[in-house]
């Protein structure tokens, strides 16, 4: 058992440093937008009627590396363990977030701000720009439908999963 907390310890930590520091190269580069009617909530942040929070869980996974196969560090494939998130979209392009490892219980807080990256009729996207205020800085980009405020999410290298507003 001590053995599985460790490997466990070791693949969070891990996880942290490839996939949370937030490094200029691992992010995709974005096309510059042309300000129009439907990205002007841009500079004022979401509408009234998204901002609260939103909760998601992502099933444990094993760690990949550049090319696609699994990570294996002293023969043992790296386990990251299923992660309930929450995340709260304020005014004044506030996001706050809250993880919580569901092997351990443990949880980790992230605050930052939100850009709107794509605001449709019927979906607006978001990038979180996150940090735990030492070495960890997420990205994530929440993809959001206006009509029952129901979405996915997705975090650099990390499956995708789905989001719902729950107040």
């Amino acid at each position: 058992m001590k053995t599985l907390k460790s490997i466990t310890g070791v693949a969070l930590l891990i996880l942290t440093i490839l996939y949370g520091c937030g490094s200029e190269n691992s992010k995709t580069p974005t096309k510059p937008t042309e300000k129009t009617e439907s990205n002007k909530k841009e500079d004022k942040g979401l509408s009234a009627e998204l901002l609260g929070n939103y909760h998601g869980m992502q099933s444990g996974y094993f760690m990949k590396n550049q090319y696609g196969d699994d990570m294996i560090i002293n023969g043992n494939k790296i386990a990251v363990p299923a992660i309930d998130f929450k995340f709260l979209l304020k005014e004044n392009n506030i996001v706050s977030l809250q993880q919580t490892n569901l092997d351990d219980n443990s949880r980790v807080y992230y605050d930052g701000n939100y850009k709107i990256i794509l605001d449709e009729k019927n979906t607006t996207k978001i990038e979180c720009s996150l940090s735990d205020g030492k070495t960890s800085k997420p990205i994530y980009t929440m993809t959001i439908s206006k009509n029952d405020k129901k979405g996915t999410c997705n975090g650099n290298n990390e499956p995708e999963f789905s989001i719902e507003k729950t107040l």
